[in-house]
């Protein structure tokens, strides 16, 4: 049966013991003093190729560049209020396609007759296609507006560099 260990004894640690000179420890030694702590020489600098000088535009080029830089931006402006005003238009246009197909069939619910129904169901569904087609064909025609006007910035900053 195994014994309890009591509350005070002390407990039996290993000891770290010194290390032996043997074959691992001697191969260690010889590796660790032919490794040198110096850096390796750097070689002289008259080897290296000397680097150019930045090119320099000149006051020709930075105004290309600085007529390029803002046709990019008058074009980011135009693209990103194009695409809020087609956003608009296309949620105005869901909407109202979605309030007139549940007043189409309010209409046609509440109709006493079913000639009456049919009546209503025909002509709220003709409205309904012409108001959806005008307002998809104005979708259209906003988004031609939309790609021209993105477009022109960038047209006129290449025709004035054709230009120069």
């Amino acid at each position: 049966m195994a014994e309890a260990k009591k509350a005070g004894a002390p407990r039996a640690r290993k000891q770290a013991s010194a290390r032996k000179a043997g074959p691992e420890l001697a191969l260690e030694s010889v590796q660790s003093a032919a490794v040198s702590d110096v850096p390796p020489a750097l070689p002289p600098v008259a080897d290296q190729p000397v680097m150019p000088e930045p090119m320099q535009f000149s006051h020709v080029g930075q105004d290309r560049v600085d007529t390029m830089r803002q046709a990019l931006s008058q074009a980011a402006f135009a693209t990103a209020h194009g695409a809020l005003e087609i956003n608009d238009k296309i949620i105005n246009a869901v909407q109202a396609q979605g309030e007139a197909a549940l007043e189409l069939w309010r209409s046609t619910m509440d109709a006493p007759h079913l000639t009456d129904a049919l009546r209503l169901h025909s002509n709220g569904t003709r409205q309904a296609y012409e108001a959806a087609s005008a307002q998809w064909r104005d979708i259209a025609e906003t988004t031609a507006r939309w790609f021209h006007k993105s477009i022109e910035p960038l047209q006129a900053a290449i025709m004035v560099d054709k230009r120069a």
